[in-house]
């Protein structure tokens, strides 16, 4: 959904642990490049698939809320990228339910089952 056409995460299909993979966003007529893991980025491309908004647009009102707030507050310092973060796991902490959690198999002492951890198993010799 970004309008900037450099989206190449696949909506459903988790990229694991992988480097830092930067986009071009426009917010408010200006280019930003954000940097950020691939798994955030396919959060925020289902986010917005969801929301039927476009990355460019849900970015540009998190920034936005990111400033009034560092306003309100008188704090700065942090980042749109990590501003993204804490939007993405916020995002889908309210939207996980115990039914949506007995689904995905958690609760069970398996905190790894469906995440990008799943196939790597524990070292047992450290």
């Amino acid at each position: 959904m970004s309008s900037d056409g450099n989206s190449s995460a696949c909506v459903g299909q988790s990229m694991g642990v992988a480097s830092l993979t930067s986009r071009t966003l426009r917010l408010s007529g200006r280019e930003f490049t954000v940097r950020l893991e691939p798994s955030y980025w396919e959060g925020l491309d289902e986010i917005c698939h969801r929301e039927d908004l476009t990355v460019d647009e849900l970015c540009a009102d998190v920034r936005e809320r990111m400033e009034q707030q560092s306003r309100r507050t008188a704090q700065s310092g942090v980042s749109l990228a990590n501003a993204l973060r804490v939007f993405v796991v916020g995002y889908y902490r309210q939207a996980a339910t115990e039914r949506g959690h007995a689904r995905a198999g958690h609760g069970q002492g398996r905190p790894f089952i469906a995440t990008p951890f799943d196939t790597i198993p524990a070292s047992s010799g450290n």
